[in-house]
């Protein structure tokens, strides 16, 4: 069976976070360890296109169409010799494309236009796949810019199975501020939009509707997103439809301490003391840090964002830092606001901050390899791949107990036995610098106990293949319910017959 995965993202060139890295990851996974083999479909961004030297081919030639008042014509392209296991399809439409960011414009704001672009996409998606597009036995939308594909998927192929992932529940596509009407959108699912939304339609409300299950990234996410059923309109939609949590993985090719030729020493958890000495002096002169193996090293790789607890960890760390009681590391994009604080923290500690403001690969392997502690003080976090990323480095996570985070994370305080990190109590500055705090004085005072649990948290398996072996009995599950007396019943146009 070959799917389509429908998503905005796809790592390395075009990726701004989790998203992209799962793009890559889960259907390469599908395929290598259960055989499931996926097409993947998302914008073109031409700037990024273009940085990153990849060849494509035009295969089809879109009509223009009218959304949310803008005419714009487009195209399909299948990517020349793509960087995953995958065929690749880009839809291109330089009028809603063509911009120096793929969410955000330069100051970080989310681009006005955010829901009109998304539902383009998704009626280019399914204008495709109705003209001369691959035959597909399942659909694998994610988070809520695929909304308007799967709406539209549903009302054209109305037996072909859909599965929606939801990475982040905050971000829903808010329809509030525009006239769904205008968005292109079959007629029945924009009625059933109306009578569900309570005044707040989205399109991840959509994407949810014409769902036949929903996946995310934990359990402990998956409780969270239903919790508010009686009073959000998206959580009564996904606790009718229900929602399994699944664990995301993480690429061992790509964040392998051992491997050479990512700027640190090669290392494992039999030699990660000497490994992370090693990673934290070639960290500080790659970001000409002051070059201190006594100073603890805190590396953050995530958006800057108040979602991710930036401000937190700013305010929280911003005494400790002028006291030149540590070195922070971060690396993402930011808000204006964060960029400022930033830049007013690295000028009161000179050689001890240090922002890279997107996501630079090279970097990113320093960071983890170098750093003795990560940071999340998420204020949410469905899954979560920066504290497995860290565990692969025997660099032990300071999380909020939210989400994901909670289920991989187990504070050393309460087990030291299992423990594999800490958990920050309140979403608070001062509870961010206490759990610091206190995870320096645990490192300082019990130097075999942090070797013992650097090699612990190294030793975990969190691989793609257990996380794909999951969602392919999901996979099956739902093909299995579609199927009918008609073996093409699943992926015939409607009316095709």
């Amino acid at each position: 069976m070959r799917s389509l995965y429908v998503t905005q993202e796809l790592a390395p060139f075009f990726a701004e976070g989790g998203l992209g890295l799962t793009s890559k990851a889960l259907p390469d996974a599908l395929g290598a360890h259960c055989g499931l083999r996926h097409d993947i479909v998302l914008p073109c961004y031409p700037r990024l296109l273009e940085r990153s030297g990849l060849r494509t081919q035009e295969v089809l030639r879109l009509p223009a169409r009218r959304v949310g008042g803008v005419r714009a014509e487009g195209s399909v392209h299948r990517l020349v010799d793509p960087p995953v296991d995958s065929g690749v399809y880009l839809i291109r439409s330089d009028a809603w494309y063509d911009r120096p960011g793929m969410y955000r414009d330069e100051h970080y704001a989310p681009f006005a236009d955010e829901a009109e672009r998304a539902a383009y996409f998704g009626w280019c998606v399914a204008r495709w796949l109705s003209a001369t597009g691959p035959r597909y036995g399942l659909v694998h939308g994610n988070d809520w810019q695929s909304g308007a594909a799967m709406a539209h998927l549903r009302a054209r192929f109305p037996r072909l199975p859909q599965l929606l992932t939801v990475h982040n529940g905050l971000y829903r596509g808010d329809l509030t501020h525009c006239a769904p009407a205008t968005l292109g959108l079959p007629a029945r699912r924009l009625s059933l939009l109306a009578e569900a939304s309570r005044g707040r339609p989205s399109l991840l409300l959509a994407a949810v509707q014409a769902a036949d299950a929903v996946a995310t990234c934990s359990s402990g996410y998956a409780a969270e997103l239903v919790a508010r059923a009686d009073e959000d309109p998206v959580a009564a939609a996904l606790r009718e439809t229900g929602v399994t949590g699944i664990p995301f993985g993480v690429d061992g090719s790509c964040w392998d301490p051992g491997a050479e030729g990512h700027g640190h020493a090669p290392f494992g958890s039999a030699t990660v003391a000497a490994g992370k000495r090693s990673g934290k002096r070639a960290l500080q002169r790659r970001l000409a840090l002051r070059e201190d193996p006594a100073l603890p090293v805190l590396g953050v790789c995530s958006r800057l964002v108040p979602e991710k607890g930036t401000d937190l960890l700013l305010a929280g760390l911003g005494p400790l830092l002028r006291a030149g009681r540590l070195q922070l590391v971060l690396v993402g994009p930011a808000t204006d606001e964060l960029r400022r604080e930033l830049s007013g923290l690295a000028e009161a500690a000179p050689g001890l901050l240090a922002h890279v403001p997107r996501f630079d690969q090279d970097v990113a392997w320093l960071l983890y390899a170098g750093s003795d502690l990560t940071v999340m003080p998420s204020r949410s976090e469905p899954g979560g791949l920066n504290q497995l990323i860290a565990y692969r480095y025997g660099t032990l996570p300071l999380v909020s107990p939210v989400g994901g985070l909670r289920d991989t994370v187990v504070d050393l305080r309460r087990d030291p036995v299992a423990g594999t990190g800490f958990f920050i109590a309140e979403h608070t500055a001062l509870s961010v610098r206490e759990t610091v705090l206190a995870a320096l004085a645990w490192i300082t005072r019990s130097p075999d106990d942090l070797d013992t649990v650097r090699r612990r948290v190294m030793e975990q398996d969190w691989s793609w293949a257990a996380t794909a072996r999951r969602y392919a009995v999901l996979y099956r599950r739902l093909v299995a319910r579609a199927e009918g007396p008609d073996p093409d019943a699943a992926i015939a146009p409607a009316g095709a017959r």
